[in-house]
Order: C-alpha cells, then sequence, then structure tokens
C-alpha cells in the first residue's frame, strides 16, 4: 500500500513538472511572438514617421525599438539621422558609429556621420571638429564617389576652419569628375577666394559659373560684388542688372545697386532701387534699414523712423543703434 502511495506520488509530481513546463513553453511562446509582433510595429511606426519627416516620434519609437533590443544598421542610422534633426548630435553620432560598425560600406551613414559633426562643429565653433566631419565625410565619398552633397559639405567643414586651399582641392576634385553641376562648383570656389579676400580670382571663378549656367542669376550678383570690391562699379552695376534681368524677383541686386549709389553719396537714385526691394520682400531687414539710412541723409526724418523701426523688429541691431542716436524709442 505504500509503494502504491509512493508510485502514485511520483506520478504526480512527474505530471505536475510536466504540466508546469507546458505552461512555461506556452508562456514563453505567448511572450516570444508578442515581444515579436511589438519590436516589428515599433518599427514600423518608426519608419513611417522617418519617411514623413516627423522627427521627434520617429525619435521617439526607435527609441523604444532599441530598449526591446532590436538592432540592425539601417535602423540605427535612420534613429541617428532623426537625432541630428532634432539637434541631439551626442546622441546622433552615439547611433551613427553604431551603424557604421554594423555595416562599414553604407555611404549614407559616413555622409550622416559627417553632418552630425558638422553640425556640432558648427554650434561649438570647433576646428577640431570640422575636421572630424571631414574624415567622414572623405570616407562617404570613398564608398560613393558620385554623390555630390558630400562634396559640397566636405568644402563646407574646410572652409568653417579657415582650410580653403583644401576646400577647393576637393571642389576641382567634383568637377574633374564630370557628374555635377559646373557652374555650382566654379560658385563654391568663387567663395572660398572670397574669403580670402582674393577678389579678382573669385570674380573669375563666378564668371566661369555664370559662363556655364547663362541664368545663374546669384553668379552675375555675386561677379558684381568682387568688382563692387576692386571699385569697378560700373562693371558691377552691369552684372546686378544681368542678375535682375535673369530673375526679378531675385532681392540682393536690387539692394546691391542701391547701396553703390549710397555708398557714392546718390541717395536719391538709391532710393528706387531700396523700394524695388521692399515690394519683393517688405519684411527685409537689410532694405528696410539702407532706405531708412537713405532717408535720413535727405531729411525725411519721419519715414526714417519707421523704415528704421521696421528693420529693429526684423532683428537689425544697426537700426536700433541708429534709432537711439536719433532718440527715436521702439515701440
Amino acid at each position: 500500500m505504500i509503494k502504491n502511495f509512493l508510485k502514485n506520488s511520483d506520478n504526480f509530481k512527474a505530471s505536475v513538472i510536466l504540466t508546469l513546463l507546458f505552461v512555461a513553453a506556452c508562456f514563453a511562446v505567448y511572450v516570444f511572438k508578442n515581444l515579436t509582433y511589438s519590436k516589428d510595429v515599433i518599427l514600423q511606426k518608426a519608419g513611417t514617421y522617418y519617411i514623413n519627416e516627423q522627427y521627434f516620434m520617429a525619435a521617439k519609437y526607435y527609441d523604444k525599438a532599441a530598449e526591446l533590443g532590436v538592432s540592425g544598421a539601417d535602423m540605427l542610422r535612420n534613429y541617428g539621422i532623426a537625432l541630428t534633426k532634432l539637434a541631439n548630435y551626442d546622441q546622433a553620432l552615439k547611433y551613427l558609429k553604431l551603424s557604421a560598425e554594423s555595416n562599414p560600406e553604407d555611404f549614407e551613414t559616413f555622409y550622416a556621420l559627417g553632418n552630425a559633426m558638422f553640425q556640432k562643429a558648427v554650434i561649438t565653433n570647433s576646428s577640431e571638429r570640422f575636421l572630424q566631419a571631414a574624415e567622414y565625410l572623405e570616407q562617404a565619398i570613398i564608398l560613393s564617389p558620385e554623390t555630390e552633397k558630400s562634396y559640397i559639405l566636405i568644402g563646407m567643414c574646410y572652409r568653417s576652419c579657415g582650410m580653403q586651399e583644401q576646400a577647393r582641392a576637393w571642389y576641382r576634385r567634383a568637377l574633374l569628375s564630370g557628374n555635377f553641376s559646373q557652374a555650382g562648383f566654379y560658385n563654391l570656389l568663387g567663395h572660398t577666394f572670397r574669403e580670402e579676400e582674393r577678389y579678382a580670382e573669385a570674380a573669375s571663378y563666378y564668371n566661369r559659373a555664370a559662363g556655364a549656367d547663362y541664368s545663374f542669376a546669384a553668379a552675375y550678383c555675386n561677379m558684381g560684388d568682387m568688382q563692387a570690391k576692386l571699385n569697378d562699379n560700373e562693371s558691377a552695376l552691369v552684372n546686378y542688372e544681368k542678375a535682375i534681368e535673369i530673375n526679378p524677383d531675385y532681392i540682393i541686386p536690387y539692394v546691391r545697386i542701391g547701396s553703390i549709389y549710397a555708398d557714392g553719396g546718390s541717395f536719391d537714385e538709391a532710393i528706387p532701387w531700396y523700394q524695388r526691394a521692399l515690394k519683393i520682400n517688405p519684411d527685409s531687414e537689410k532694405a528696410n534699414y539702407l532706405l531708412g539710412m537713405a532717408y535720413k541723409e535727405i531729411g525725411r526724418k519721419k519715414e526714417a523712423a519707421e523704415l528704421l523701426r521696421k528693420a529693429a523688429y526684423c532683428g537689425s541691431d544697426d537700426a536700433v543703434y541708429e534709432l537711439r542716436n536719433m532718440g527715436v524709442e521702439l515701440r
């Protein structure tokens, strides 16, 4: 009888253990299926927000996915890009580096790393970070030599830390490839010489830009700027007017023509050009300020004060200074 009891007891225990194991297995399968479903749903939502450029929500769901252990180069890259859009550069760099480790052949990840580091360098004014950004971008170019944006940004990195010659080397490399806009890169080359105050050389590259694309209004305007710097106002006016002919809604040449007349003391000739600029953009800080100063010079103080007040509200510190000198209160 005791033997039967023990036997039954052992059978009962075995039955209980098997039941518990079965329940545990079912629970594990349930948890696994639901966890997998949850990860898929979260990634799908994150991807949808990312595609729709809703970067705050995208980052929120990518963060949840990361907490659940989801990885993968694409997910990590997109998370890093979303964080860059939100100006969270340290976290962006963290996830972009993880993405690069996961897939070192993806040029988009290295471009994103360069961009995130460049943005951080801008706010910290760090030459070291600009050069780090350039290293990432060079890797992006090695992986995808036919991607224009990498050449543009690597040039900005070098220009931002005063290394214009290195920027020119990349711009020329882009030109030699024959795959990109000649006008655009000639224009960028002009900017590098302009930043070094080598105005004649800058003008020659702006001229090449205009020659490569006759509809490039900004190139004519830039050429005019350089000619004005070289005291060739007659040629500058010709190029500003050419820019207007190409694009009548381009405000800058109107302001530049007005400034040439104003700098020569011809305020009556300057005023119509500033007025035309304000017809294009009534909220232009520069045009309001310059027209206000022109009115001040010819004794139309009331009109000058109104325009300077408008310029001040648009963000002009110079307008605030002039109003204080005139004894005019901002209201």
